[in-house]
């Protein structure tokens, strides 16, 4: 179990910004922070949970599934992510599904306090309001590369957002500092492993990418982009 205070994670949460130090108590005294191993999972998709959450460390990856059992994974979180919060809304089941990548702990608050807190300090409403609409606004940019752009954007994309979010400075340019497979690249580019693989080999014949010790090295982030917005 990770050493961190809830307190120190619910202060540092954009929900909760502009709270007085008695509303950021009473959150922090009803969290818990829970481990999951690698693969097991937060929720499942039509799951009802009466719960928000926040990554406090590893990575989950959050997806959908159809009824044929296909899924597409939508995006990764890491630290600091709050999540969960169409919860604060109403009962209905998950839309989605969270799964860890990696060993994770996750911070989570029940449903109701949540409420009571945002009920006393309305201010909080319009920090979720924000929240949200950041979010939405980055979720129907992916929505449009994943239904409109080739295979050669898309994952260009899903390695420009993982640098963005897992980089680390390289001598080379910037490593992703996760594990990142064909088969996960396949999966958030919703293309096949054998053509994701083969858009693999022409970034790195191009310069753009090299892969060094299964990390991917973003080497030219202009030509990565430029396969994103051509022209």
């Amino acid at each position: 179990m990770v050493d961190i205070r809830p307190l120190d994670v619910v202060a540092d949460s954009p929900w909760f910004t502009g709270l007085p130090g008695d509303a950021l108590q009473q959150l922090a005294a009803s969290a818990t922070i829970r481990p999951y191993p690698r693969g097991s999972q937060v929720y499942s998709e039509g799951q009802v949970t009466q719960e928000v959450f926040c990554v406090v460390t590893g990575r989950l990856r959050v997806a959908i599934s159809s009824s044929e059992g296909h899924d597409f994974a939508i995006i990764d979180l890491s630290h600091g992510f709050w999540f969960g919060e169409p919860v604060l809304a109403n009962d209905a089941p998950r839309v989605t599904s969270v799964q860890a990548m990696t060993a994770a702990d996750v911070l989570a608050i029940p449903r109701q306090v949540v409420l009571e807190v945002a009920d006393a300090y309305p201010l909080m409403y319009r920090n979720l309001f924000h929240d949200h609409v950041a979010g939405t606004r980055k979720l129907y940019g992916l929505l449009g590369g994943m239904l409109f752009y080739p295979l050669r954007a898309r994952v260009a994309s899903r390695l420009l957002s993982f640098a963005d979010e897992f980089g680390v400075a390289d001598e080379s340019g910037t490593r992703i500092d996760i594990k990142l497979t064909q088969n996960d690249l396949a999966r958030l580019s919703l293309g096949s492993r054998q053509r994701v693989n083969k858009v693999l080999r022409t970034f790195t014949e191009q310069g753009l990418i090299e892969t060094r010790d299964d990390r991917v090295v973003v080497r030219d982030r202009d030509g990565l982009l430029a396969e994103v917005e051509p022209g």
